[in-house]
């Protein structure tokens, strides 16, 4: 059930570093793409029932649940891509090893 959504962050997390992003820029398929992952890794958090999510109480469930709608989407179409590298690059691998050491 976690491994689903820790592949996902993980495979977010390898993009950028493969690339080397340092920024997203509008138009461009890498901005894109994380877009995509980022629904994707929602999506995922979403599937987890709130009785296994109860179990781990340090990680940001919520945030995983709500980041599209409050952090990301700014206006109508609009994605702020300032808010979506800070997420890919410092939220992302904070909740991946978070996840990872909690469900040992």
């Amino acid at each position: 059930m976690f491994h689903e959504l820790i592949f996902y962050c993980k495979e977010l997390e390898s993009f950028l570093l493969r690339n080397q992003i340092q920024e997203f820029v509008e138009g461009e398929h890498d901005s894109f793409f994380a877009e995509e992952m980022l629904k994707t890794i929602q999506t995922e958090s979403l599937k987890i029932p709130n009785s296994e999510k109860q179990k781990y109480p340090n990680l940001p469930w919520e945030k995983m649940d709500t980041m599209w709608q409050k952090d990301l989407a700014r206006a109508y179409d609009y994605i702020d891509l300032k808010m979506l590298y800070y997420i890919c690059v410092y939220e992302i691998p904070k909740f991946t090893k978070t996840i990872k050491l909690e469900i040992r």
